[in-house]
């Protein structure tokens, strides 16, 4: 029984090598026969006959030689072959022919673009003539109108600089000449630099190198000599304020002013208005309206109230 089992195992595989070989071969023969079809369709209609291509080159190359010739002798240049077997005109001459072209030719219907051609072209020349023409005018008119006005016009302000400087004043001062007293009243905390004084509203007792007058609010303020402003000045303890120079070392100090009526650099004479009195500081709160007068020498400060 194992025998035959062997046997029938034998055959079994006999048959499956038999049958993989037909089908291989069969396979095979028939990749063979489509390629053999594709190549047989491939070749039906497309079989070119080079003999009569060449013998119909040769006979238009003849026929173009006598058109060479031609373009020769009209100033044409040679075009090739396959430029002459085109049924359409090159992008390049057509717009060469749009142009007005001379190296294309249509009898009949290029003969009037050529004649106005250069008439046009003359035409251009000349309206481009007359406006550099007319733009070189308009520039020297211009030119000639901006000479003018810089030589009649001045910078903006420079006259007026001019106009509000003053000339330079020489000043002198000594305290034989005294000072005018500012406002009229009376002295509300005085001059003290040899010992401390009481200040109700910071409520405490300092030096005090100043004259302080009582004044109500809108008094005038006027000048103590005449003098040279050197600063407009805005402080928190002082508020706004003037500092006028005298000459030979004495400055004067303004302070608790409002309404300013001089600029720096400006000059005034003695008893001239310089502001009002303004609204006390939150430093003088309890002390009221009142006018702030520090007098200087080189410096240091100096007691002005035997000087009024």
């Amino acid at each position: 029984m194992r025998k035959n089992r062997k046997d029938s195992i034998r055959k079994e595989r006999i048959i499956m090598v038999t049958s993989s070989a037909l089908v291989l071969a069969a396979l095979t023969m028939t990749g063979l026969y489509m390629r053999g079809q594709e190549a047989k369709q491939q070749d039906d209609g497309y079989t070119l006959d080079f003999s009569a291509l060449e013998n119909g080159q040769n006979n238009r190359q003849q026929g173009n030689g006598t058109e060479q010739a031609k373009n020769t002798t009209v100033g044409k240049p040679f075009q090739s072959n396959l430029e002459n077997d085109l049924d359409y005109m090159p992008l390049d001459e057509e717009l060469s022919a749009e142009a007005g072209s001379h190296l294309v030719e249509i009898p009949g219907l290029t003969d009037g673009a050529q004649s106005n051609a250069p008439e046009k072209s003359k035409n251009d020349k000349n309206t481009k003539d007359a406006k550099d023409a007319k733009d070189a005018n308009d520039g020297e008119d211009a030119g000639k109108k901006q000479a003018e006005n810089s030589e009649t016009e001045k910078p903006v302000g420079e006259g007026q600089q001019q106009e509000e400087k003053q000339p330079a004043v020489a000043l002198h001062y000594n305290e034989d000449q005294g000072l005018t007293r500012p406002v009229s009243g009376e002295v509300l905390l005085p001059y003290s630099m040899d010992g401390s004084i009481y200040f109700a509203t910071l409520d405490q007792y300092k030096y005090n190198p100043a004259t302080v007058f009582t004044a109500e609010e809108g008094t005038d303020v006027l000048a103590c000599a005449e003098g040279k402003v050197v600063k407009v000045f805005d402080d928190a303890e002082l508020g706004r304020g003037v500092t006028l120079e005298l000459g030979d070392g004495y400055v004067v100090t303004y302070g608790q002013l409002t309404d300013i009526q001089v600029a720096k650099d400006s000059y005034v004479k003695a008893g001239e208005k310089i502001g009002t009195v303004a609204a006390p500081s939150r430093y003088y709160s309890l002390e009221g309206a009142n006018l702030y007068f520090r007098m200087e020498k080189d410096g240091a400060p100096l007691n002005a109230e035997n000087l009024f």
